[in-house]
């Protein structure tokens, strides 16, 4: 997958729709010919002049993404809010989403220190609608530098919980961790991290919950997965395929699909 140049928008793809989705949705994703499947841009009242970004669905639709739209930021200046929208069965599209607003968005705390923007993006909802994980810079630091850590909120009573960082050894001091992904077995988180112990630049690292919930010592995923360069949006599907980005130094990004725990590197596209 390339990057847009000029502005980005959501889109519906082959490889997007197996990434993004999650719970039921992957079964309703097998199902699309690959002709049902083309790109098809999501339009509005997802889409917007401004720049939208990494998004994720519920198994009942709901959709979560990122967008740097000005008109509803939490505050101006803000880089990235997360917005949810459900899904309308009875139009087949999503309704007006709806920006989630604080303190699950982070205002600029510029002033505590210069690399809190207020940037909240790349969230993950997971099957049952009822668990968000996200990256966001509210905690960045510059010494050492951190611009970014690993957060979660919850939906209790209709409401979504204050976001909590997830504590080390998910983010770390240095690792700007980022693009959070829960597997299919519901139990393994996997994100990119720059901590120490990779191959360099961003690699997919995967934690798994122990039997009192607790995530455990996160595991590199290897070179088949992970190079030199820069590895990310690690997720699964339903059959055990797992697709993430991988930036070669060349500059190329391509989506990437291997076997679950025997990882073979494979070019999107060109399996």
């Amino acid at each position: 997958m390339t990057r847009n140049a000029l502005r980005t928008g959501v889109w519906v793809v082959a490889a997007l729709t197996i990434v993004v989705a999650s719970g039921d949705n992957l079964a309703w994703t097998a199902e699309q010919s690959w002709v049902e499947r083309a790109v098809h841009n999501f339009g509005e009242p997802i889409n917007t002049l401004w720049a939208e970004g990494e998004l994720s669905f519920a198994g009942d639709g709901t959709l979560v993404y990122c967008s740097a739209r000005e008109d509803l930021a939490v505050a101006p200046g803000d880089p990235k809010d997360l917005y949810i929208a459900t899904f309308n069965p009875d139009t087949g599209g999503w309704n007006t989403p709806v920006n989630m607003g604080i303190p699950v968005n982070a205002v600029p705390a510029t002033d505590v220190d210069p690399l809190r923007l207020g940037d909240d993006r790349e969230p993950w909802i997971t099957a049952d609608g009822n668990t968000i994980y996200f990256k966001s810079d509210r905690l960045a630091t510059t010494s050492p530098r951190n611009a970014s850590d690993l957060f979660v909120t919850h939906k209790v009573n209709g409401g979504w919980t204050t976001p909590e960082l997830m504590p080390y050894p998910i983010s770390t001091d240095a690792g700007e961790e980022h693009c959070p992904a829960i597997l299919q077995d519901g139990q393994t988180l996997c994100f990119a991290s720059r901590r120490d112990g990779g191959y360099g630049g961003s690699d997919v690292w995967c934690s798994e919950k122990d039997a009192a919930g607790t995530w455990q010592e996160p595991v590199n995923q290897g070179p088949s997965i992970n190079t030199a360069a820069e590895e990310f949006h690690f997720s699964q599907a339903a059959d055990g395929t797992v697709y993430f980005t991988s930036v070669d130094p060349g500059a190329r990004a391509d989506w990437i699909s291997g076997a679950p725990r025997s990882w073979e590197r494979t070019a999107g596209g060109r399996r």
